[in-house]
């Protein structure tokens, strides 16, 4: 168990894509804490050159979870996932990233033997472990087509202030 002693420590990253997406994270681990809060602002998400985007982060580390983690179940008790697999039927994997996301609600985390690394989200987003030892969770996306996968219409969600319509930004936070 890690136990923060120091101070207050603040970190800001901000990074503009060549797409013209913008954000900034910022990374608070507070004195006698086991947890570091990490906050996202990003958007809007540009869609001038007509192609919608996924904007994620990934946490990498040491851990070898041998294709292996864990998601909530809608809040509740947290399932095992295994990468590419079904406990269930027999799995044709088709799109290994698509196909290896879950909805996370309440956090998601990934273990070996020695070591677990766990993240709390404060909204519902979607996430995986695509490669051993990292965890990917979706921030934000702006899509302009439907992609056949359930809500039949396009994520293309705006806001108009005075006669500016532009896409959402939003501000998320995770606890790891």
């Amino acid at each position: 168990m890690l136990i923060i002693d120091a101070s207050l420590k603040q970190s800001y990253s901000f990074y503009a894509g060549f797409d013209g997406t913008t954000g900034l994270q910022i990374t608070r681990v507070y004195k006698n804490k086991e947890h570091a809060e990490v906050e996202f602002i990003v958007g809007p998400i540009p869609i001038g050159e007509g192609v919608g985007k996924e904007i994620a982060t990934k946490i990498s580390t040491t851990i070898k979870s041998n294709e292996t983690f864990y998601t909530d179940s809608n809040g509740r008790d947290f399932i095992e996932r295994i990468r590419d697999y079904r406990v269930d039927w027999d799995l044709e994997v088709n799109q290994p990233i698509a196909g290896n996301y879950y909805p996370i609600n309440l956090g998601i985390y990934l273990k070996d033997e020695k070591s677990q690394l766990s993240v709390l989200v404060d909204r519902s987003v979607g996430g995986s472990s695509i490669v051993d030892g990292e965890l990917e969770l979706m921030l934000h996306r702006r899509l302009l087509y439907d992609d056949g996968k359930g809500v039949a219409e396009a994520i293309n969600e705006t806001v108009y202030v005075g006669n500016d319509c532009r896409g959402l930004a939003v501000s998320i936070s995770f606890y790891y």
